[in-house]
């Protein structure tokens, strides 16, 4: 058995310990996520990242031990000393819970300690509008989750919630989103909390989305923009490894960060209300997309294209008529809108010089035969740093459930691994 640790193609800077009794937290956390990140490091090398003393080290591997957060996963010889004890994270020593709010259906995911996904289920968005119906609905479905999975209430460190915006993140509000019918300004993150007697924190479902990208297999220092296409399409920005907020968590500032609506999808598309011709906001949407559909005969007229439901069920029939049944309508359509999120790829490519383009979401099924065959040659023949790197273009790695998976990986991020005060130690 080898430390994973010692894998150059996962070296990065980590965060500095200090042995100054009084940041005692900060230095079990910081010894908690490099334990997640790599397991089966040994204290030599936790003293090595971190710049503990041995002595403090071991002490700190106590208590996480005692409290169920991480445990021994063997011994590794090195040298003629006696073998070395090597960690991982406890799985079950925490769990967190994702839900993930879209137009057309909610998500809950619970993972544990290690990342792992434990239990899952999805129902549909509830048809009637305003959001009093959304909350029954969540907190039954929570109570459902943790009934079906077997784990107990008081196992959970929070709940992670991704949204479309915009948001309001200081208050954990989402403020007047077009795709939810009768919603105002909500505050998810109040009446969450208040309901589920549990902590609660709330993000944009594109950068939820990111976060759970680098959170499940962690790529050291990547730079990517990951593209969500649900309902609408957004953008989660990682660089060197931290996920990009922006303004939005400023008080008063709603987050628009991730807004690449009026990114160029298409040089010839149609006029913008911004002045732009063929921007994602006017060519590129999914309900746009099956408008153009529509008119080309390629899916059965009358989708209500305000329907979110109708509008994945009909782009799902598109995919199947373009990569099974071969119809050529229904390709050019899929190919067209390809073209398009491959050059809104390639403008954050250039514009923050990426190593990733990370497409998912869910409406993403019916776009990965017609992107993955087009997006990465085009994006990487128009990236200005070709001959320095390539972009890497990729499916998301987690799935459909990636928005609540990020939600889930948001929630034990920062109450386990980012917030010394909420590292419950008993």
């Amino acid at each position: 058995m080898t430390s994973p640790s010692h894998d150059s193609t996962t070296e990065r800077p980590d965060r500095r310990g200090t042995n100054l009794p009084r940041v005692a937290g900060y230095n079990q956390v910081l010894v908690l996520d490099l334990i997640r990140r790599f397991p089966g490091a040994s204290r030599s090398d936790l003293v090595r990242r971190t710049g503990l003393t041995m002595q403090t080290l071991s002490n700190i591997c106590h208590r996480l031990s005692a409290a169920g957060l991480i445990r021994e996963s063997g011994r590794i010889q090195s040298g003629m000393g006696a073998p070395r004890i090597v960690y991982e994270v406890s799985p079950t020593g925490r769990y967190s819970i994702g839900l993930h709010i879209d137009p057309a259906r909610l998500s809950f995911e619970l993972l544990d300690l290690a990342g792992n996904s434990v239990h899952n289920l999805t129902v549909p968005t509830p048809a009637a509008p305003g959001p009093s119906h959304f909350f029954d609905v969540i907190e039954t479905q929570i109570g459902v989750l943790l009934e079906q999975s077997g784990v107990a209430r008081e196992r959970i460190a929070a709940v992670g919630v991704a949204t479309p915006g915009p948001l309001d993140v200081e208050h954990g509000s989402v403020v007047g989103p077009p795709q939810l019918p009768g919603w105002g300004t909500v505050r998810l993150r109040d009446e969450l909390e208040q309901r589920l007697a549990l902590s609660v924190v709330v993000e944009k479902d594109s950068t939820a989305a990111a976060i759970g990208e680098i959170w499940r297999a962690p790529r050291g220092t990547e730079n990517l923009a990951f593209i969500y296409l649900g309902s609408g399409v957004s953008a989660g920005l990682v660089l060197e490894g931290t996920v990009l907020r922006g303004s939005g968590r400023a008080a008063g500032r709603l987050s628009h960060l991730g807004n690449i609506g009026h990114l160029t999808a298409d040089p010839e598309g149609e006029l913008c209300a911004c002045g732009g011709r063929g921007c994602v906001s006017v060519s590129s949407l999914p309900s746009r997309i099956i408008e153009i559909a529509m008119e080309r005969g390629a899916v059965s007229p009358g989708v209500d294209t305000d329907d979110a439901r109708a509008v994945e069920t009909a782009l799902a029939t598109l995919s199947q008529m373009a990569e099974q049944e071969g119809d050529a309508a229904a390709t050019a359509i899929l190919e067209n809108a390809a073209r398009g999120f491959a050059r809104v790829g390639m403008q954050l490519a250039n514009l923050l010089d990426l190593d990733s383009i990370v497409f998912g979401g869910p409406q993403w099924p019916a776009f990965a035969t017609a992107c993955l065959r087009i997006a990465p040659t085009m994006v990487n023949e128009q990236y200005i740093a070709r001959s320095d790197h390539e972009v890497t273009v990729r499916g998301t790695a987690i799935g459909g459930h990636v928005g609540a998976v990020g939600a889930a990986s948001l929630a034990m991020s920062e109450t386990m691994f980012d917030a010394p005060a909420q590292l419950y130690l008993r």
